[in-house]
């Protein structure tokens, strides 16, 4: 996979964390605050309000759209990481999926074949809705104590049903697998008790790995800083 920062990107994404790190009301970069740190590395426009919706940082020009993802984990490169990336009721919506009925005693490839198409028509009807021609997803993984990070981009991948074979990971039937018949690799896993569609990643060897000197600053600093820059605008 190549690099899919520039030298210039990689630079505002440290000058980034560093920053929003440094304030004292902020506790972690997640959620709003990596989008919005994740579009200021690419120099594009944040979103004003916040959806449900599958992009959360999307490129007006280019038509490119991420979907923005912040996770603790080890970090390293060739390590494997697993994030949610829908909540799929697919018993409950099976007929609205094109199956009679679905149940955990379904064949595997029907629940799986179910998964696909739930997850297919998200994509489908956001690049819609959110006008993207370049479905994208990139992740920020952390090192448990914040010293450690790394940044994943990708294309977001579009499998086929005969791509996959699909088991349960046991007899109690907790959590259905998707490997890839290609390589084995476990792409998906579904559970069905909480409904977590979990989409599973490897973090490439020449990953843009890096560390941060973190530092804070004090409330009553960045109140002073914040202030006078207010009272600066006309």
């Amino acid at each position: 996979m190549p690099d899919m920062l520039s030298q210039i990107e990689k630079d505002r994404l440290i000058k980034g964390l560093t920053s929003v790190f440094a304030v004292p009301f902020i506790d972690d970069i997640e959620d709003f605050i990596w989008e919005a740190v994740f579009a200021y590395v690419k120099s594009i426009p944040i979103a004003k309000f916040r959806n449900k919706k599958l992009f959360d940082v999307i490129d007006p020009i280019q038509k490119n759209g991420w979907s923005v993802k912040a996770l603790q984990w080890r970090v390293h490169p060739g390590v494997e990481f697993e994030l949610v990336v829908q909540r799929a009721d697919i018993i409950k919506k099976a007929k609205e999926l094109g199956f009679s009925r679905l149940s955990l005693k379904s064949p595997e490839k029907d629940l799986g074949a179910a998964l696909l198409k739930h997850w297919h028509k998200k994509i489908e009807e956001d690049v819609v809705s959110q006008n993207v021609i370049n479905k994208k997803i990139c992740v920020l993984l952390k090192s448990e104590h914040r010293d450690k990070f790394a940044f994943y981009e990708d294309d977001v991948l579009i499998y086929q049903p005969n791509d996959l074979s699909w088991k349960w990971t046991d007899k109690s039937k907790t959590g259905l697998q998707g490997l890839r018949k290609s390589d084995g690799f476990c792409i998906y896993r579904w559970y069905p008790n909480q409904k977590q569609f979990f989409e599973r990643f490897v973090l490439p060897q020449n990953a843009f790995i890096f560390e941060l000197n973190l530092k804070k600053i004090t409330i009553e600093e960045i109140i002073d800083l914040l202030e006078t820059h207010l009272n600066s605008i006309p």
